[in-house]
C-alpha cells in the first residue's frame, strides 16, 4: 500500500477522533526514516552492481548512473529532503545516496527532516480535507 494512502487514512482517523495524533507522528516519521536508512545501506553495499545488472531492461546505463552520482554529490541534501515528495525518487533516494557515497550522517539528517516535512504535509493536508468530507 502506498505510504500516502496510510497518511491520508490516518489524517481522517485523527480528524474524527479514532486516533491520537501525538503517538502517530513519531511512529510514522521513524518508519519512513528507517526505510530510507535501509535503502542507503543497500546502495552503499551494492553500488552500481544491482542497477547495472537489472536496470538494463529499463534503460539504466553506466553513464546515467555516473550522472546521477554527480547530481547527488552536488545536490544531495536537497534531493534527499525534497525527493521525499516525488514518488519515484522517494523510493530510490536512499539507494542512490548510498551509491553516491553521500556521508551517512549527512544523509540521515536530511532524510529525517524530509520525513518530518512529508508526514506533516500529508497528515495535516488530509486532516484538513477530512473536515470537508461529511460522515454519512
Amino acid at each position: 500500500m502506498p505510504a500516502e494512502s496510510i497518511l491520508v487514512a490516518a489524517g481522517f482517523l485523527v480528524r474524527y477522533g479514532a486516533l491520537s495524533i501525538w503517538p502517530l507522528i513519531p511512529v510514522i516519521v521513524i518508519a519512513a526514516t528507517l526505510g530510507n536508512y535501509g535503502a542507503y545501506g543497500l546502495g552503499s553495499r551494492f553500488g552500481h552492481l544491482v542497477p547495472l545488472h537489472w536496470g538494463r531492461w529499463i534503460g539504466i546505463t553506466a553513464s546515467r548512473l555516473e550522472k546521477t552520482d554527480r547530481f547527488f554529490k552536488r545536490h544531495g541534501p536537497v534531493a534527499v529532503m525534497l525527493g521525499r515528495f516525488l514518488v519515484p525518487l522517494r523510493q530510490l533516494q536512499g539507494y542512490v545516496a548510498g551509491n553516491a557515497k553521500m556521508g551517512f550522517w549527512r544523509f540521515a539528517w536530511w532524510s529525517f527532516l524530509g520525513a518530518v516535512a512529508w508526514v506533516l504535509v500529508w497528515g495535516a493536508g488530509s486532516w484538513w480535507v477530512a473536515g470537508y468530507v461529511p460522515l454519512a
